[in-house]
């Protein structure tokens, strides 16, 4: 999770400052050993306490190396600890044989560890999800186990000088219990080595007959997958072959669990080149990656942009939007907003498909008015890479969550995901959990929020499960508007005219104004948006003009009856371009 990266990040680099204190540590109990090689409390007093450090850092190593554990960890310590013990048996009259093959047994063992973590650092992914192809590039079993053998090896090495010939052969069972699991895993590497080249070798004709109809390119920070996911299921309502490109290693991951499409990820530009075949007749984007143009440069393809919600926001109306042949848009007010804002763009163009992800949202069950307890999601948005783009009402969320449960709410509360990037957004986050649970206890509300709302229920099932909504400017608003429920945006850094000057959706919503000091006229908002609602039938006409005058028992069919007839698939032609419907 993104609220997570950071403590992970601390805590690697407080593992790797552990492992450096952990063999200084060894290396003063080999020297106190040498110094007074019969004094046998030297071993015990030190060593042993230091094997149990290294067994219980092992879970936490495994969850940073994933199945490989803690392998290759502490290898200078464990090798002179090694040694010590090997010294320390010779001097106990241990049979020299038994403590020869034992010692080398681990020798070898702790060797396989360091090769075997270098090599499977290398085994990075390709592809998964490739028809009648094997594409498991991940350990097929728990490499960490190597370790923990080692470890207990080196345990009961220390103590066999107290357990005679028993112990020694102990260690020798155990040592050659790890060399025969390091000889496992190397088998599984060498495997897995095989599957990836060969796989990358005859990457364009796997792709070639997959004869793809169409690719989705993405390029985009790590955690974003919902960028994609939410397009997926009308892609693949189109009924033909696609593959999913990917650039990084990180986007690979996000992605490779959460779809079952075929993904390939191409690294380099020549990686591209060989995985453009003829079949593939268009390639749909859903952002403004940078790494866009490399994909763009193949003019036998049909480039399509999809973005990934319809908001005022500055993204909408990026002038690299020209670089590709349509854009899909869901209403007329997406096509407007670039000439509002002064930027020329080919009317010819766009492509008026609707939003088909709100095909599932439900119309208000009464007026609202007439609830005498509604449920009000507050879904703030992030704080934003640039100045232009921070919109968020996060720092004063606790205040409006408050307001909401004094006068009897039920909350529903969705942050974006990218606000657990930002320290002050996080703690707010943490700051509104504990004030829902915490009425939660005392009323029996049943608010939703944490992994439930933010996690188990998409967006939409938050929609559904609300009456009304506040947000900031985002992608949500436009979407709720499908609803025609109340709802209300904030408005961070502008007066209100200006505010719906600036962002047209706010037109159809009430305005809380805000300020560094907090929210101002914010009782005002709440009396109208959750009383007689006077903006209802301005909500409905703003639904049109932003997601489309599209019949709602078949919402979804107008952006497949579009890409169908771009990608040349059959299909009845519809009327796809004009104005849909005046603005309100």
């Amino acid at each position: 999770m993104p609220a997570s990266r950071p403590v992970v990040r601390k805590v690697v680099k407080l593992l790797r400052i552990w492992a450096v204190l952990v063999d200084v540590l060894i290396m003063a109990s080999a020297f106190l050993v040498l110094l007074y090689p019969d004094a046998s409390w030297t071993v015990v007093a030190l060593a042993v306490p230091l094997l149990v450090i290294m067994w219980r850092t092992r879970r936490s190593l495994t969850r940073r190396l994933r199945s490989v554990g803690a392998m290759g960890e502490y290898l200078v310590g464990r090798y002179l600890l090694l040694i010590v013990g090997l010294v320390h048996v010779a001097q106990q009259g241990v049979p020299t044989l038994l403590w020869i093959v034992s010692g080398g047994l681990l020798a070898l063992a702790l060797e396989a560890e360091r090769f075997e973590v270098r090599m499977h650092r290398r085994i990075r992914p390709y592809a998964a999800h490739l028809p009648g192809r094997d594409t498991e590039h991940r350990p097929r079993f728990a490499y960490g186990y190597v370790y923990s053998l080692v470890i207990l090896g080196l345990a009961l090495l220390v103590v066999t000088p107290w357990l005679g010939a028993a112990g020694a052969w102990a260690v020798v069972a155990v040592g050659l219990l790890a060399v025969l699991f390091a000889a496992a895993v190397l088998v599984d590497i060498v495997q897995r080595i095989s599957r990836r080249s060969s796989a990358l070798r005859e990457m364009p004709q796997i792709v070639e007959d997959l004869e793809p109809r169409f690719f989705v390119y993405w390029s985009a920070q790590s955690g974003s997958a919902f960028q994609i996911t939410m397009w997926l299921p009308y892609l693949e309502r189109l009924g033909v072959p696609f593959a999913i490109i990917v650039r990084n290693d990180a986007n690979f991951r996000d992605l490779e669990r959460a779809v079952d499409a075929p993904l390939i990820l191409r690294r380099t530009l020549a990686d591209l080149d060989a995985v453009i075949v003829p079949s593939a007749r268009a390639a749909f984007y859903v952002n403004n990656a940078v790494l866009n143009n490399h994909m763009i440069r193949y003019s036998e393809l049909m480039h399509i942009q999809l973005l990934h919600g319809e908001s005022d926001k500055a993204a909408s109306t990026n002038p690299v939007t020209r670089m590709f042949d349509r854009d899909y848009v869901a209403g007329q007010a997406a096509i407007d907003r670039f000439a509002a804002r002064g930027i020329s763009m080919p009317e010819s163009m766009f492509r008026i498909v609707g939003r088909p992800q709100v095909e599932g949202v439900e119309a208000a069950r009464a007026p609202i008015g007439e609830m005498a307890a509604p449920t009000v999601l507050y879904a703030p948005t992030w704080q934003g890479f640039h100045q232009d783009a921070q919109y968020s009402s996060l720092a004063h969320g606790p205040d409006l969550v408050q307001r909401l449960l004094e006068r009897g709410c039920t909350v529903v509360f969705r942050p974006h995901p990218y606000s657990y990037r930002t320290r002050s957004l996080r703690s707010a986050c943490a700051r509104i959990k504990a004030m829902l649970q915490q009425d939660a206890e005392l009323t029996g509300r049943a608010h939703l929020y944490g992994v439930l709302a933010e996690k188990e229920m998409t967006v939409f099932d938050c929609f559904n499960a609300s009456d009304a909504m506040i947000s900031d400017v985002s992608s949500v608003v436009g979407d709720y508007l499908h609803s025609e429920k109340p709802m209300a945006m904030n408005s961070m850094h502008a007066a209100v005219d200006d505010f719906r000057r600036e962002f047209p959706t706010a037109r159809a919503a009430y305005v809380i104004e805000g300020s560094e000091e907090g929210l101002i006229d914010v009782e005002d908002v709440l009396d109208a948006m959750l009383g007689p609602d006077p903006m209802s039938e301005v909500r409905k006409g703003f639904a049109t003009y932003y997601l489309g005058d599209i019949p709602r028992d078949s919402y979804a069919e107008r952006f497949l009856a579009v890409a169908r007839e771009d990608l040349g698939i059959e299909s009845e032609r519809v009327s796809t371009t004009g104005h849909e419907r005046a603005e309100p």
